[in-house]
């Protein structure tokens, strides 16, 4: 498949989710989460922590799962006829439909970023605009392997069952950074290298100066692992999105 059907097949992907709830959903959950993280620290001088952390915390790791289930909700009421009939259908039509809920979800990114760091500069500003960029890219990066999972798994169980897995997930990852076992439960490994960015814990609590969760050694291991979970996982998914029948 060549670079252009490739281009062709990820730009209708986007235009389908962008016609959508799911378009709605990538300027809405930004939105919330910075209006409900500004108003519970009442635009305190730890409002930016506070609503960067609710936001990679909770909205995200839902965000994610919700999207995928959307996407694949429209999938299943047409029994997959349009993409089984489809001559690009395979591996380079699931590539496609990862990488444009990976743009889509990048752009809600930005929408956070752009938000939180234009009301830092009205209130206070307790995340440098680079630093916190450099974050919500570093959630973005080490969360892609969830796209493809959660593509497969909200086919088999549905979008509420994956909502709440990606919710539990969010909330068990707290007690397991604080642990140190983030690299046992991949789920986490966005929240243990936000530590550093944003010198808090996954709970919203401040870092004491020497805590071993400002270690920033733990970038590399985490990226290094984020990217061979992608590969393993999108590899996995792929199999499996070629072996489906119409039903």
């Amino acid at each position: 498949m060549g670079g252009t059907e490739r281009m062709r097949m990820v730009r209708a992907e986007l235009l389908k989710m962008r016609h959508s709830t799911m378009g709605k959903l990538i300027w809405l959950m930004p939105a919330v989460a910075v209006v409900l993280g500004y108003l519970i620290s009442m635009a305190g001088p730890y409002a930016q922590q506070f609503t960067y952390n609710i936001w990679y915390g909770t909205f995200y790791p839902c965000l994610i799962p919700l999207l995928c289930a959307m996407n694949m909700r429209c999938e299943i009421r047409l029994h997959y006829q349009t993409l089984l009939t489809s001559p690009e259908f395979g591996a380079g039509q699931w590539a496609a439909k990862c990488i444009a809920a990976a743009l889509r979800l990048l752009l809600a990114q930005v929408i956070f970023w752009g938000a939180v760091s234009l009301l830092g500069m009205i209130f206070v500003t307790g995340v440098p605009v680079v630093r916190g960029g450099a974050g919500v890219l570093l959630v973005w990066a080490v969360s892609l392997w969830q796209i493809p999972f959660y593509f497969m798994l909200s086919s088999k169980i549905g979008m509420i069952p994956s909502v709440i897995l990606g919710l539990l997930a969010a909330f068990f990852s707290f007690s397991v950074v604080e642990k140190g076992l983030f690299f046992l439960f991949p789920f986490s490994i966005a929240d243990r290298l936000m530590c550093p960015v944003l010198h808090i814990r996954p709970n919203g609590l401040l870092l004491e100066q020497g805590d071993a969760l400002l270690d920033a050694s733990v970038f590399v291991p985490g990226i290094c692992t984020g990217i061979a979970l992608l590969a393993a996982v999108f590899w996995i998914t792929a199999k499996w999105w070629m072996r489906r029948e119409a039903v």
